[in-house]
């Protein structure tokens, strides 16, 4: 996508958006995909978090666990200027020990139009479906 991450203009676009600036290690670009007040439930634990200060710091754990991940929407919901998406993401990450390790999340996420036609996410639950 070479649009800039703040205009992902189709709900279905919005997690390759935020895969690719992960691997990219583009911490802001990936938080201008966020309103500035989105909740999302942390993993493993599921913390809810709200707005970019929590957020950047739940992503930035993310980036340093140098992420490969793909994603895949199997269903998205749109109603007026909110968009539900049921995504799924599978990869890797390297763990604590230094190991990289198989991820599969079955996520969530609300989106919501913003008023120059962008999409940003409002709510995520990564782990909403099952994963590990």
């Amino acid at each position: 996508m070479n649009q800039p991450t703040d205009l992902v203009r189709d709900p279905e676009d919005w997690p390759r958006a935020f895969t690719t600036r992960l691997e990219d290690g583009k911490l802001d670009e990936i938080l201008a995909l966020y309103e500035p007040e989105a909740q999302m439930l942390a993993p493993p634990r599921g913390e809810l978090v709200t707005g970019h200060a929590r957020i950047r710091s739940v992503v930035d754990g993310l980036i340093r666990s140098r992420p490969r991940l793909q994603s895949h929407v199997s269903r998205c919901v749109t109603t007026g200027d909110l968009a539900i998406l049921y995504t799924d993401f599978d990869g890797s990450v390297t763990d604590a020990s230094g190991e990289m390790r198989g991820i599969r999340q079955r996520a969530i996420e609300v989106l919501r139009r913003q008023p120059d036609g962008a999409w940003k996410l409002v709510f995520g639950d990564p782990m909403a479906r099952g994963g590990d």
